[in-house]
């Protein structure tokens, strides 16, 4: 006999040791007494507590945040200006390295 029908053998007899555990189950389950069903209770809710009150006024508070509108320009084109410097030398760096490495590929 091959070994393919020794494994598919094997396998039929342990499906069928299964299938007999599973009727056993099944009787004893059926067999034993069930427990009356309880009534569905629905879980407790608590609601969240309310978050604290401030006493200041909403305008107050937003006052303390607020900047000027100049301040806000300048520091928009002062960021911009530096951006622009920033990736201006990095384009430069790799130009001047593609240029070192070219050169020295070529071997001068």
């Amino acid at each position: 006999m091959s070994d393919r029908s020794d494994q598919l053998r094997r396998q039929r007899d342990l499906l069928r040791e299964h299938l007999a555990w599973l009727e056993r189950e099944i009787a004893a389950e059926s067999e034993a007494p069930r427990a009356a069903p309880t009534a569905w209770q629905p879980p407790s809710f608590t609601p969240p507590a309310p978050a604290p009150v401030d006493d200041r006024d909403a305008e107050a508070i937003l006052a303390e945040y607020r900047t000027q509108p100049a301040s806000i320009t300048r520091s928009t084109k002062v960021g911009c200006i530096l951006y622009f410097v920033v990736a201006l030398v990095l384009m430069i760096g790799a130009v001047l390295a593609f240029y070192a490495f070219a050169r020295s590929a070529r071997g001068h």
